[in-house]
């Protein structure tokens, strides 16, 4: 039985959130279905929390729980002809499945470049991306005009681009 805490649980799968929803979302071709997918995977996650290894990569473990939600909805829809056939449902996963350690190499890095931006560019990039405030909203909370904010955004988002490439670059030449 896992001793991880139920906490571990709430943490990893916050982080890896977009990574087990753009999983699901290339098996799928429609934005409502992997939503629900997903939901039903993360439930199913929770049931299966005390089973998991900890030895092992969330992200994987839980792309593999999320492979076979998506093979049982197509199974219950199996009537639409819209759905991939089993075999290449397993072709697009196996491809996904390879991505996995690269794309969560690429959000290590993310992290770490917006985690060097100034505490209020980072909540900048926050309350744009992941909060709940439209644009408008995050400018009038800042004083900034709409035009502004989007000016202000670009340029962080090319210092993370530049921050991403240097850093992915060093880890190449230190391999």
């Amino acid at each position: 039985m896992n001793q991880i805490p139920h906490e571990q649980f709430v943490s990893l799968l916050a982080r890896h959130h977009s990574l087990i929803r753009g999983f699901i979302g290339t098996l799928l071709p429609h934005q409502n279905d992997a939503d629900d997918v997903f939901q039903q995977t993360c439930l199913v996650l929770w049931r299966k929390w005390d089973s998991f290894d900890e030895t092992q990569s969330f992200s994987s473990w839980a792309c593999g729980i999320a492979f076979y939600e998506v093979k049982n909805f197509q199974r219950v829809q199996s009537r639409d002809r819209h759905y991939f056939s089993d075999e290449i449902l397993s072709l697009i996963a196996a491809q996904q499945s390879t991505a996995l350690p690269e794309a969560e190499h690429r959000q290590r890095i993310l992290q770490h470049c917006i985690q060097k931006l100034d505490a209020e560019s980072r909540k900048l990039i926050q309350d744009c991306y992941h909060g709940d405030l439209s644009i408008k909203e995050v400018a009038e909370q800042t004083g900034r005009s709409c035009d502004a904010l989007y000016k202000k955004l670009s340029r962080l988002r090319l210092r993370i681009m530049d921050c991403m490439q240097q850093t992915h670059h060093s880890a190449e030449m230190g391999s």
